[in-house]
């Protein structure tokens, strides 16, 4: 894993024997001032996650439940792993990670199985269950990272 995001590696590289410019250092203090936000927001994820998930999978099950009877494990694996990669890319600070990484995926697996508007609503109540159980600080960090799910789970519409 890179310890720095896909911005900032692109910059460092972009500098090829070069100091750094005030605007091109200005990134990086970002970076590091808002570290410990991002770390927090990190470990309330990583201790709330599996409990997000199974409340948002509860909400979908009264709507679908004929897909949570179907594939109900499937989909908490997948809606986990989302999550997880939404909180790496909070940590890194890094959108462009999360899109290369795990949207890729999740886009090619919902398009082969048609499901991305069941996919939608169950987003749809992950982002409700960050909502109501973490703290304003995360859920306003993580519920942009959902909105990604959601852009591109909405442009195959």
């Amino acid at each position: 894993m890179p310890a720095l995001n896909h911005k900032l590696q692109q910059t460092i590289i972009d500098a090829d024997g070069r100091y750094l410019s005030s605007d091109e250092l200005r990134p990086l203090e970002q970076y590091f001032e808002t570290y410990q936000k991002r770390l927090d927001a990190y470990q309330e994820v990583s201790q709330k996650g599996n409990d997000l998930v199974l409340a948002a999978l509860r909400k979908f099950a009264r709507v679908h439940p004929e897909i949570i009877q179907r594939s109900g494990k499937r989909c908490q694996f997948d809606m986990t792993q989302v999550l997880r990669y939404i909180t790496l890319a909070v940590l890194l600070d890094d959108e462009f990670m999360f899109r290369e990484k795990m949207m890729f995926w999740l886009d090619t697996m919902l398009r082969a199985h048609h499901k991305q508007d069941a996919c939608c609503k169950a987003y749809h109540y992950l982002q409700e269950a960050a909502q109501e159980h973490l703290s304003a600080s995360t859920a306003a960090l993580v519920s942009p990272m959902i909105n990604i799910v959601f852009e591109s789970l909405q442009s195959y519409s």
